[in-house]
């Protein structure tokens, strides 16, 4: 290793880590020596380098393979306490092997996957016109037998027009987008896809990712990172919607959904949603005759007002849950996440059950229905105008995004529902104009029989009144 520094007269340590040797706070290390304020050329030889963990000598170690590196570091470890300084020009290789210009590219992703044998995968990728993203990627790549070990005619209905997009969704889960070294996989719980869906790694015994095998690692290509896998990683297909209906302790929510008009907005090729999905036993301990009440004709907007602090736009996993602490519903409430009594819980309601997988979102079982009358009191009040005005910034905020990819349904849900609190919100104060063209939006959106045009009446509406609420 050669490095160009300009330091401040103390001495560092040039760390390397290797792929193969794996040690706790274990890396080859060489001092080397800084002059102050002044630039200086620093050769640092492999054979040099010795192997420390928690800064002891370990005898007898392996020399450095080259090929075998993941990562450089420097450590300032004289124990002198103070500021310090090191700048960096440079960090390059020398020697007979540096800068020859003999070592060729890496393949596309077609020459290597010819290479490598995997041809079935490389027919699936054509055939479904999966667009791959333009930064490095890692492909977990199903060998032929792991294909031909799929039903033939599951395969067949793949390849018709209107399996495309299952097929571009199952290729999707193969993807990490990003490229990650086979010693990367190994330090991961989990590992997140291009479809949005996870996998578990588990490194006990053979290394698998999603109960796949690990066969081969490590193999390049101009994208990014391949890793041979012994099987198909299947991912969940069902929507929100499906995964509910099939789900015995959901029975009383997927009713709630029904009657609230949700179930185009949570079915397939709305989302993704993360829904924190209160159990039967959550509904039954409801005051008694409540939630009748909130099923009846004509409570709609109470329902859906209750619906809507149990989903979150996009796709959160508990661990993602537990690292922000808070995020803000559908609706805008703020919810928060902890761990209460060694539990994971949301707003006091205890998580039953996580990260259940769904083809647009993940869905939590909770154990108590959250209700807005309990964060009502913890909000300050602010004047109808002001607060309709943040009612139709956040609907905005949040359909237009939906309706720019595509999902129309989902755009049209958000700006109804918006539309109907702040109908319910101010019908005595936000004065007769206002009302009276929100109401008028509504109706229009009545008359249209596609989403993309209930959404756009929607919308009309919620322009043509913002500038009144704001005034």
């Amino acid at each position: 290793i050669e490095i160009v520094v300009r330091g401040d007269g103390r001495t560092y340590k040039f760390d390397i880590r290797l792929s193969n040797v794996r040690m706790m706070a274990g890396a080859y290390q060489q001092d080397f020596q800084t002059q102050e304020g002044e630039w200086s050329t620093i050769r640092l030889p492999f054979e040099d380098f010795r192997l420390y963990s928690f800064g002891r000598l370990i005898p007898n170690a392996s020399p450095i393979s080259p090929a075998n590196i993941e990562s450089i570091g420097v450590t300032l470890s004289d124990k002198e306490p103070g500021p310090f300084v090191l700048e960096v020009d440079a960090i390059r290789t020398y020697g007979a092997a540096s800068n020859t210009g003999s070592g060729a590219a890496p393949g596309d992703l077609a020459s290597v996957a010819r290479g490598a044998g995997l041809n079935t995968l490389l027919e699936l990728v054509k055939a479904s016109g999966i667009s791959l993203p333009d930064e490095p990627i890692t492909i977990f790549a199903p060998t032929d037998a792991a294909f031909a070990a799929l039903p033939e005619a599951q395969v067949r209905k793949l390849l018709q027009p209107e399996g495309l997009q299952t097929l571009r969704t199952i290729l999707a889960t193969h993807i990490v987008p990003t490229s990650i070294s086979s010693s990367e996989v190994l330090s991961r719980r989990s590992l997140s896809t291009l479809s949005g869906q996870r996998f578990g790694v588990s490194t006990q015994g053979t290394v698998s990712i999603g109960g796949a095998k690990l066969v081969a690692a490590d193999v390049p290509f101009a994208g990014g990172t391949v890793h041979v896998i012994d099987r198909v990683l299947m991912p969940e297909l069902s929507p929100i919607t499906s995964i509910a209906s099939q789900t015995k302790e959901l029975n009383t929510l997927t009713a709630a959904i029904n009657a609230a008009g949700l179930a185009d907005q949570l079915g397939a090729g709305n989302g993704p949603w993360t829904v924190f999905a209160p159990v039967n036993s959550a509904f039954d301990a409801l005051p008694a005759g409540a939630l009748d009440d909130l099923l009846k004709t004509g409570r709609r907007q109470d329902l859906l007002t209750v619906l809507g602090l149990h989903v979150v736009p996009g796709r959160l996993y508990s661990e993602d849950l537990l690292a922000t602490g808070r995020t803000e519903t559908y609706l805008g409430d703020a919810v928060e996440f902890g761990i209460s009594d060694g539990r994971f819980s949301i707003n006091g309601a205890v998580v039953i059950a996580s990260d259940i997988q769904a083809s647009n979102g993940v869905v939590h079982l909770i154990d108590r229905v959250l209700l807005p009358a309990q964060r009502e009191a913890e909000r300050p009040s602010r004047s109808t105008a002001s607060e309709a005005a943040k009612l139709c910034e956040l609907a905005i905020s949040r359909g237009a995004p939906l309706f720019n990819a595509g999902q129309f349904a989902g755009c049209a849900a958000v700006y109804e529902l918006t539309i109907e609190s702040m109908i319910a919100l101010g019908r005595e104060s936000l004065g007769r104009d206002i009302i009276q063209r929100l109401e008028l939006g509504m109706a229009e959106a009545t008359g249209e029989h596609d989403w993309d045009g209930k959404a756009w009446a929607y919308r009309r509406a919620l322009d043509d009144v913002y500038p009144q609420l704001t005034e």
